[in-house]
């Protein structure tokens, strides 16, 4: 275990974040991008870190290309299968015909089949996997690295998943910052989730810590060593004050698979929250940048039941609670909060914590930590980000 300690450091922290950490995205890891039941044999158009890319099933397998026909710019996913049976996408435009499997122009329809043209052009592919459902893209110019490097080993343990996504106004990074305590105990405190529970105001000690836990491999996790509750604010009073309708007191959550940390971060931006939206459930959540304003929500929620009994309970509480008002109307305080932080950069070029905000710390750690472990190698200076052990 270590507690990675951001110091004094937070405005060098901050300047090569933004040199080093792409507003697009950091290449080179998968990333979930769809419901593998989704995809069908009429192409599904997606925008991923910038790209147009096509998702599309062939003889029951999915398949990822350019959605970008490398003739006249044509949207692929416009297109369709003219030869049944083939693993072939032909272009509505002209008739190029491609196969899927690699990217090879194997036809040119309007010019016969005797065409020059065959074989003399390729439409680029994507490395494509499905596990749990779900459909993992590799973005990046490397050889991928397993699927299973990159997937929570949680996720693939449930034996119920759940996904919701949307895309929403904003940037990945302020999203993949927003969770922690810094903002749960406010922003969350008249949401329909929290309204009844007897919330605390603030956690004290708060400290990152980079270090395994459970089955889930290697987290930044925020961890905390009490919690403040209607303290006296000098010259302002006691907050937080208790609410009308509180009747529910917070109470220890027990481990999920070990873990029992409530909020994690890892690579490439994978928060991690425990017993949420209910205990005993884990939940994780992507972002993935599809245009300069816009990314890609991701939220995946896994639970672990074992017997007929068990499924039936935890899919009664996550379709009568944790779906809708948690998962769904819960994180719309999230959005609306990452959009504003994103008109804020957009205006002033950064979007940065501060030292001197305890709960930032967190923020500054997850930089950090994720300059100092990219794959391909750290930024140049931030090797040290294990050096301050616990």
């Amino acid at each position: 275990m270590a507690v990675i300690d951001v110091g004094r450091d937070s405005a060098r922290i901050n300047q090569l974040y933004y040199e080093h950490i792409p507003e697009l995205g950091i290449p080179n890891y998968w990333y979930p991008v769809a419901r593998a039941k989704d995809i069908r044999e009429q192409p599904t158009p997606k925008t991923l870190h910038g790209a147009p890319v096509a998702l599309l099933r062939r003889n029951g397998k999915i398949y990822a290309v350019a959605n970008e026909c490398p003739h006249r710019g044509t949207r692929l996913h416009k297109g369709s299968c003219e030869f049944p049976g083939s693993n072939t996408l032909t272009c509505r435009y002209h008739g190029w015909t491609f196969d899927v499997t690699s990217g090879a122009l194997v036809g040119v329809l309007t010019d016969g089949p005797d065409s020059p043209m065959t074989g003399k052009a390729r439409l680029r592919t994507y490395p494509v996997e499905e596990r749990q459902g779900i459909v993992w893209l590799w973005l990046g110019d490397r050889k991928p690295v397993p699927v299973e490097d990159d997937i929570p080993p949680g996720l693939l343990m449930a034996s119920e998943v759940h996904v919701v996504q949307r895309e929403c106004y904003g940037n990945w990074r302020w999203h993949a910052e927003n969770p922690g305590l810094g903002h749960a105990t406010m922003l969350h405190r008249d949401s329909a989730y929290m309204r009844f529970v007897d919330f605390f105001g603030y956690g004290k000690r708060l400290q990152p810590v980079l270090m395994h836990e459970g089955v889930d491999g290697e987290w930044l996790q925020e961890r905390f060593d009490d919690v403040g509750k209607g303290e006296h604010y000098p010259g302002l009073g006691p907050w937080p004050r208790r609410r009308f309708g509180e009747v529910i007191q917070i109470q220890e959550l027990k481990p999920t698979l070990g873990v029992s940390t409530i909020v994690s971060i890892r690579l490439p931006g994978v928060v991690r929250i425990n017993n949420y939206p209910f205990q005993g459930a884990m939940y994780y959540e992507w972002f993935v940048q599809t245009d300069p304003d816009h990314y890609l929500y991701f939220q995946v929620d896994c639970g672990f039941p074992k017997t007929v009994a068990q499924r039936l309970k935890y899919l009664f509480h996550y379709y009568a609670w944790g779906r809708f008002i948690g998962i769904v109307r819960f994180t719309m305080q999230d959005i609306d909060m990452v959009g504003d932080s994103h008109d804020l950069c957009k205006k002033q070029g950064h979007n940065d914590p501060v030292a001197l905000f305890r709960p930032d710390h967190f923020h500054l750690a997850w930089r950090k930590y994720a300059m100092a472990n990219l794959r391909g190698g750290p930024v140049p200076g931030f090797e040290d980000a294990r050096s301050a052990p616990s």
